[in-house]
């Protein structure tokens, strides 16, 4: 299924994992970053200490890109990609909608991606050419072609949140669609998809972070990337996208963010 020699790197997402499963719950100490709904905790920086130590003994050669620490260039082809606790804001309230994520690019190549949800103990995992899964378990988009049957998660940078995102929920309820996600944990939103649960998600300039494993997991089940023009990606580090189960409806919603 998964080369052995990224083992490890599950190791860490679930190390990561356990740090977040012992603050759920917890009253905890909040710092705003960049405005009021981008925050951090000491479980988000607990759990990238515990995903760092092992990554870092591991694989020291090894380009580091972590949300809450930055990035340590070794100059290497190889960058991780972290997001210790995608979904703070549902951490926070007590909502167990969140993940750990680790991402490995090579060069401009997603090549390994996992996302862990430790509450529910669901653990994805993608590597390039090997298909995704679930716990072990292969997973796969589904085939539904209804607008009004879909589902679409709405993924949009802070900044422009309300602007984009109000157009797309208008536009989206007028066509009929089921139901409009801002789940906001976007990884976990990947992870939907690829498991067939929901059938879209519109992506808007967001951070490295917020997509890399995710991104693989949607595309080794079978999602359909695309730009906002239709084109197939060229560079799978973009961060503004349409991803779909590939059926009629990817080209449904390209006619609405042309607009």
């Amino acid at each position: 299924m998964i080369n052995k020699e990224y083992e490890d790197i599950i190791k860490a997402a679930v190390a990561g994992g356990e740090v977040l499963e012992k603050y759920f719950g917890e009253i905890l100490d909040i710092t705003v970053k960049s405005r009021p709904s981008d925050v951090r905790t000491q479980a988000d920086l607990g759990s990238e200490k515990a995903i760092l130590e092992i990554l870092s003994e591991k694989f020291p050669t090894y380009n580091i890109f972590a949300e809450e620490s930055g990035e340590n260039n070794k100059n290497s082809e190889y960058t991780f990609v972290i997001d210790p606790l995608d979904g703070t804001n549902n951490f926070v309230l007590g909502i167990p909608y969140f993940s750990v994520g680790i991402g490995l690019i090579k060069e401009d190549k997603i090549i390994f991606g996992v996302v862990y949800n430790p509450i529910l103990k669901n653990l994805y995992v993608a590597q390039e050419g090997r298909g995704a899964f679930l716990n072990d378990k292969k997973i796969c988009v589904n085939t539904e072609a209804s607008m009004e049957n879909s589902s679409v998660s709405l993924v949009v940078e802070y900044g422009d949140l309300i602007k984009l995102q109000e157009r797309l929920t208008e536009t989206l309820n007028r066509m009929g669609v089921k139901r409009c996600l801002t789940n906001w944990s976007c990884l976990l939103d990947f992870c939907l998809l690829a498991s067939g649960k929901i059938e879209a998600i519109v992506f808007h300039d967001c951070p490295l972070h917020d997509f890399v494993p995710g991104k693989l997991i949607a595309k080794e089940a079978g999602a359909m990337i695309t730009d906002f023009n239709g084109n197939m990606e060229k560079d799978e580090k973009s961060n503004t996208f349409l991803t779909t189960n590939g059926t009629k409806i990817h080209k449904e919603l390209l006619e609405i963010l042309k607009k």
